[in-house]
């Protein structure tokens, strides 16, 4: 029986594309390059990964996904410094973070649709260090999407302001 792992499947589908007003999906349609590269003029303090902008987030959450997935299901020779470099070997810019959006949207599903509801107890090592069972491992990532979907908005929300303010 599948229902757990169904169950994840389907939230991992919503929160990536599924749901029409909070998905990664939703939040990045019509985005233009101009908005992927913009910064908040006061700058940016939080992830030591960002720089405020979504370009970053997009490369970001498909990189985590890769990351996470190969932490737990593979060898872990994934690791961010690799996809930093296959980043800039794609040239860096918003196509490049979108297929790599696409292709951890993808890992994940394709490291999902083999298990149990059974093996979704086992524990799995995390990038980052530590174990968590994989059942949380797949509903992390699934949040994960929603999380940066809200930050997509809420940047393009300041984008828009300012792109207004300075008309």
């Amino acid at each position: 029986m599948k229902t757990r792992v169904n169950f994840l499947r389907e939230l991992l589908i919503q929160a990536y594309e599924g749901s029409r007003w909070h998905s990664f999906k939703a939040a990045i349609k019509g985005l233009t390059p101009d908005e992927a590269l913009w910064r908040p003029p006061g700058g940016y303090r939080g992830f030591r990964w960002a720089d405020g902008s979504i370009l970053r987030i997009i490369f970001h959450l498909g990189a985590d996904k890769i990351v996470q997935i190969a932490t737990a299901f593979g060898e872990g020779a994934i690791d961010w410094t690799a996809m930093e470099h296959r980043f800039k070997a794609m040239g860096g810019d918003l196509e490049a973070a979108l297929q790599i959006a696409q292709e951890g949207h993808e890992a994940a599903l394709d490291a999902l649709a083999p298990l149990s509801d059974d093996d979704l107890g086992v524990e799995r090592p995390y990038w980052g260090g530590g174990r968590m069972s994989t059942g949380d491992l797949f509903l992390m990532l699934a949040e994960h999407d929603f999380y940066h979907a809200g930050q997509i908005q809420y940047i393009r929300g300041l984008y828009a302001a300012q792109k207004e303010a300075s008309a």
